[in-house]
């Protein structure tokens, strides 16, 4: 059967029973401070790690560890700070806080942690709602590949009995060597009800941090739209 559209045979991984997923957001250094960029062109991994911390240190951030060097993505449970995580969230709404409707959630989503090493991390235009698409994908039953949403470029995701078939697609030449993970379902299930439980604890604290925003009416309903959920 054929499975998509990618140009060349993806290089295969098995997964193992450590699979997790991790709630991540990504935090933007020209948010929250300003640093001398590095030269023109595709920028190493310590070019752009050092550009990001300069820019966090500048905004009074520091201590914070992206979850892989060079990314700008770090763990929710990461941000142990409640000073880190004000300059966050206010980054977030403005400096006007807005009504349910106009906010959204925060741009990051999920990071594929196998043991202690990560495997996929969110793309483009990804936030912590994603965690719905792994929802969906981890109890497909579909033969056929259909998207699973992480961003841009997205994954392509089916079930081959007995198990779950991830792949990456291709966006402008990215990745350039795309892979494909193989996963049992019921792995995959139980790091999304967990990756769940850890928006419910970072929901909390988001709406501790929220109440110290000016204009913060409702902080605990925006902290569950911050985290990916509708307003109730």
């Amino acid at each position: 059967m054929d499975r998509g559209s990618s140009e060349e045979q993806p290089s295969i991984r098995v997964t193992t029973d450590a699979l997790r997923l991790v709630p991540v957001v990504e935090l933007e250094p020209s948010r929250f401070g300003s640093a001398p960029c590095p030269r023109r062109g595709p920028w190493t991994t310590e070019e752009s790690e050092r550009y990001w911390r300069a820019c966090l240190r500048a905004g009074g951030m520091v201590g914070i560890d992206p979850i892989v060097p060079g990314s700008w993505f770090v763990a929710t449970d990461a941000l142990t700070s409640q000073d880190a995580l004000i300059k966050v969230l206010q980054a977030h709404v403005g400096d006007s806080v807005p009504a349910d409707d106009e906010v959204g959630a925060l741009s990051g989503g999920l990071a594929l942690v196998d043991g202690a090493e990560v495997l996929l991390l969110p793309t483009c235009c990804g936030d912590l709602s994603d965690l719905e698409s792994w929802r969906k994908a981890a109890h497909a039953l579909a033969e056929s590949p259909e998207m699973l949403w992480i961003g841009h470029p997205w994954l392509m995701a089916w079930y081959a009995a007995p198990m779950l078939h991830i792949r990456e697609e291709r966006e402008h030449g990215i990745p350039a060597q795309p892979r494909e993970l193989v996963v049992k379902p019921e792995v995959l299930q139980r790091a999304v009800d967990l990756a769940a439980r850890d928006l419910d604890v970072f929901s909390e604290r988001a709406a501790s941090a929220l109440q110290h925003i000016p204009g913060v009416i409702d902080a605990r309903a925006i902290a569950e739209i911050l985290v990916g959920r509708m307003a109730t």
